[in-house]
């Protein structure tokens, strides 16, 4: 009896509806019983002492019914299901009406199956008693059958009824998570199972993601288990209250929460996910990864690369959505492109300014699409960034770049400067990937200067610092790249592992041909000096501007003056022809330190 009570108590409560109650499951087995109900009804109509024409033809309507939700129910929200069940029950109760034959109320215990199978027990009860008043109405009213047989079709559908629950939430209990009554981790394997299997058929997409509750464990620590269950009970109940028809939401495992989105592509599933994002309590955060199934995908490959995702999310700073690199129309088209050539990296040239001569090279990557033409990075980096392709596509830049560099002999061991994201600064295989990248390329690690931004170097990225770290102990060069236009703690500067300030060019453009002061110049000029650092100023396009940056002490600097973005080959041209005299102005020099 016990046993019994827990399963009508059910997982989550008494007004739990089964694991199992998802718009495919339902439209498939409301299917069945419209069409079931249509053959039964039919073979009673021409199979009797006479023909009932009549309720034959709704019988055939009853089929037809069947066939229409098989197709397009599982696409309906599940409050269609109500209309569905109520208009078998009154499909049985005409044919009853009309034949006076109750041989149709044996149809009843197939809308009794189907309330029970995917209502909550108190609606499940509802509909009994809506079938008891109909066997009722047709005795008293219509005279359909005796007493005696409408006691027992009300008796039977009853204890039907009640079987069928009782059945269905003993094989489903084991894909429901006790806590919050969500599917588990089980009961998300075979709602991702069903969805890919109906994308292979229908060439439809399906999105899964993974949600984290930030700093869970903070919770229980702070406030206790029970705090952290209630925690999670009212994030289920939110969010499931705000998705789409036939998504599925499980409760993975802690604090960890899985989603299925069945005909949906990781764009929209990522919006779908911020919108549950930001459902939570104030002061609560959640971390995301999104992916999207690919021809080819099995299930669990696409948990895995779900799962990926939500890493890179948490190693990001967490409070974000990360979606995997291969999903999306968008993402696609460029991570097709890496094998396809079109990025291409190229070249501008870094000089010494005193004397003009090039002295190493800033390596910058280019889109060449076959249709698009040249696409700017300030359009494919974000995007990059975002998915996590960053990751794929700075590894093979870097990888070009240095084996480009390893054959230069321009100048005495000229460096190659390579720019490097905060996504790949958290990503714990850099460093061991920059290493065997020099190591496979032959280039010493002093020629090379990875280019970070200040953000990177904050207090609040150990990550990134302690990969910084390793590597320049390695001897790689690191520069912080547009100096200035960031918010680096200067108290902090002298801590940080950089070697390099590179001087925003919005600082040299600022410069005025008619006057030499640049005070901005001059403090972070001396700020290197004085840090042990050198300088390498950009966008350098005029000759004063060099003059300038000369005057104030800076080292080293690039721009159209020098060259423009070439090939390799481009850049040896370059480098070949024998520096101009160095320009002339009257300002005061500061002693330069060299890049």
């Amino acid at each position: 009896m016990s046993r019994l009570l827990r399963i009508l108590r059910g997982p989550a409560g008494w007004w739990q509806a089964p694991v199992v109650a998802t718009p495919r499951m339902m439209s498939i087995v409301a299917a069945s019983c419209y069409v079931a109900a249509g053959l039964v009804a039919t073979i009673i109509a021409f199979t009797g002492h006479h023909r009932e024409t009549g309720v034959g033809l709704g019988a055939a309507t009853t089929t037809g019914v069947g066939l229409l939700v098989g197709a397009l129910g599982r696409r309906w929200p599940r409050w269609a299901f109500h209309l569905v069940i109520g208009g078998l029950v009154g499909h049985v109760t005409l044919f009853v009406a009309f034949s006076k034959d109750e041989a149709y109320a044996t149809i009843y215990p197939l809308a009794s199956l189907f309330t029970m199978f995917f209502f909550s027990w108190p609606v499940g009860a509802l509909y009994q008693v809506a079938i008891a008043a109909a066997v009722i109405g047709e005795q008293f009213v219509w005279n359909a059958f005796p007493v005696g047989v409408a006691v027992a079709l009300i008796g039977t559908n009853a204890v039907v009824g009640v079987i069928i629950g009782w059945l269905v939430r003993e094989a489903t209990e084991a894909e429901a998570d006790t806590l919050t009554g969500l599917a588990n981790r089980r009961g998300l394997q075979r709602a991702l199972d069903n969805a890919v299997g109906e994308a292979r058929r229908e060439g439809t997409p399906v999105s899964v993601a993974f949600l984290d509750l930030d700093n869970f464990r903070r919770v229980n620590e702070l406030f206790g288990k029970d705090r952290g269950d209630r925690l999670l009970r009212l994030t289920g109940q939110a969010w499931r209250s705000i998705l789409p028809p036939g998504a599925v939401l499980a409760r993975s495992g802690g604090d960890e929460f899985g989603l299925v989105l069945p005909g949906i592509p990781a764009a929209d599933g990522a919006a779908i996910v911020d919108a549950l994002r930001v459902s939570l309590p104030e002061g609560q955060t959640t971390s995301a990864g999104v992916a999207e199934w690919r021809a080819g995908d099995s299930a669990s490959l696409l948990l895995g690369r779900a799962d990926s995702a939500l890493q890179q999310a948490k190693l990001s700073g967490r409070a974000r959505t990360f979606v995997d690199v291969h999903s999306g129309a968008e993402n696609r088209e460029m991570v097709d492109a890496l094998p396809a050539g079109e990025f291409v990296v190229v070249y501008q040239p870094i000089v010494d300014l005193p004397t003009g001569a090039v002295i190493g090279a800033e390596a910058l990557l280019r889109w060449k699409h076959p249709l698009r033409g040249s696409i700017p990075p300030v359009e494919f980096i974000p995007l990059a960034e975002e998915s996590g392709f960053i990751l794929d596509l700075g590894r093979w830049v870097l990888r070009a770049a240095c084996e480009e560099a390893a054959g230069w002999s321009f100048a005495e061991n000229p460096r190659i400067s390579v720019n490097v994201s905060g996504r790949q600064l958290h990503d714990l295989n850099f460093v061991p990937d920059v290493r065997r990248i020099l190591a496979d390329t032959g280039l010493a690690p002093t020629r090379l200067v990875l280019e970070v931004t200040e953000s990177m170097l904050e207090a609040d990225a150990p990550v990134a610092l302690a990969a910084l770290e390793a590597l320049r102990a390695d001897g790689v060069r690191i520069a912080v790249d547009d100096f200035g236009t960031g918010y680096s703690s200067l108290s902090r500067l002298d801590r940080l592992p950089v070697d390099i300030l590179k001087i925003d060019r919005a600082f040299v453009t600022a410069l005025r041909r008619e006057s030499a002061v640049a005070p901005v110049i001059t403090a972070i000029v001396a700020l290197a000096n004085a840090l042990g650092m050198s300088t390498v100023a950009e966008g350098i396009e005029e000759p004063f501007q060099a003059a300038a940056l000369i005057a104030h002490g800076c080292g080293a600097g690039q721009g159209w003056l020098y060259g423009r973005p070439g090939s390799g080959s481009e850049l040896a041209e370059i480098a070949a022809v024998p520096p101009p005299p160095p320009p002339v102005t009257p300002a005061p020099t500061l002693t330069a330190a060299r890049f």
